[in-house]
């Protein structure tokens, strides 16, 4: 049985002493990874770990002494991967690895006994260490009687201390190998080939107002200007995300088949950002960006597995040009409408949905909706 990994966040309440402690670490910890990368970077050293610990370990605990040495050699380590992975993409001109939020991975030398009572960890006395207890939910309650769990993250938000566990949830297996097609789009976020669509208008509104509220702030350029700007972006990423767990919810709930198929858009924007004679499509390009395409595929990927079933993609190549019944090109797509060569008038999502059910090469679920009338989610 495959396993998949939820994470929750977790409240810490401890003393405010301890808590201090923790805070004062929490930023050593970030200083530390800043200070290690710009060192890496700036003198060039070579991307191996004996070389990494030669340089950066003794630098590390003479200059940020609350880290613990095992502290030390996780920053390190996570210093070394970010390089390589600068080096392995061949970014040019790529800016120096930097961390900016307040977090520690930590593993079992740097805590104990964790449990749903409680997690040890350090204090500012030497070799002494306190319960810190959490604020529970009922969902947390039951993931600490069901699953295991691995090493916790530690992070700081608003002067608070939140402890991140990630429990190993097993995966349901697929039992219906059966597939629909999911078409996405800019006014509609998704057409299934079962003829069913999710769109919410408050959202739309809400991220509309938000839209013009921010290229006002933008235009003024005052520092209080910039800092209503960062709120609403804040506020416009939040109810974004509030809107992809509703969907990819809403989607998981209203289907039968085991695969969902989706379009692979990677290149979506850079394909279609300019028009035929070269000219931007500005107005297109601004609406695109707005829509949280890889957001959704990724948490619909990670929901999928937990209920038994799974995501693939396709290439959208002319899956909205072509007829689903004669898989021939010979229609035409007018905004929502497709005409067919036979005078038959078709959903446009719905009808490219299908042509992505069929391209997933598995047993397919379609219903042709009733007067061509899509069901909402």
């Amino acid at each position: 049985m495959t396993m998949t990994f939820r994470t929750y966040n977790i409240e810490l309440i401890m003393s405010e002493e301890t808590k201090l402690h923790w805070l004062n670490l929490l930023v050593q910890s970030r200083d530390a990874f800043n200070f290690c990368a710009q060192i890496a970077v700036e003198e060039k050293t070579p991307c191996n770990i004996k070389m990494f610990h030669d340089t950066m370990y003794n630098k590390i605990r003479e200059k940020f002494p609350l880290i613990p040495a095992q502290g030390a050699i996780k920053i390190y380590k996570e210093v070394l991967s970010a390089v390589r992975s600068i080096k392995s993409n061949k970014h040019k001109n790529a800016k120096i690895p930097q961390r900016k939020h307040l977090s520690l991975h930590l593993d079992k030398r740097m805590y104990n006994k964790l449990s749903v009572d409680g997690i040890f960890l350090s204090t500012p006395t030497a070799r002494s260490r306190e319960l810190c207890t959490f604020v529970l939910y009922d969902k947390v309650k039951e993931l600490f009687a069901s699953y295991t769990f691995a090493d916790p993250l530690i992070f700081a938000k608003n002067n608070r201390l939140f402890l991140s566990i990630p429990f190993e949830v097993p995966t349901a297996p697929c039992v219906d190998e059966t597939s629909i097609g999911v078409d996405m789009g800019m006014k509609r976020l998704f057409v299934t080939s079962e003829g069913k669509f999710f769109k919410d208008k408050k959202y739309l509104a809400n991220r509309r107002k938000l839209r013009y509220l921010k290229h006002n702030l933008q235009s003024k350029g005052t520092k209080s200007a910039n800092r209503h700007l960062r709120k609403l972006s804040v506020k416009e990423r939040n109810i974004s995300k509030d809107m992809i767990q509703r969907s990819t919810s809403a989607l998981l709930r209203s289907t039968n088949a085991s695969i969902i198929v989706l379009e692979d858009l990677k290149r979506l924007k850079q394909n279609t950002s300019t028009t035929n004679d070269g000219y931007k499509r500005k107005r297109h390009n601004n609406a695109l960006s707005q829509v949280p395409m890889y957001a959704f595929k990724e948490v619909l990927m990670h929901k999928a597995q937990l209920v038994g079933k799974r995501v693939e993609t396709v290439s959208p190549v002319y899956t909205s040009q072509t007829d689903s019944r004669t898989n021939k090109r010979d229609g035409k797509r007018q905004g929502c409408r497709y005409y067919c060569s036979d005078g038959i008038v078709l959903d446009a999502d719905w009808n490219a949905a299908v042509n992505i059910t069929k391209r997933g090469n598995h047993p397919y679920s379609i219903q042709t909706p009733l007067d061509g009338c899509l069901s909402i989610l």
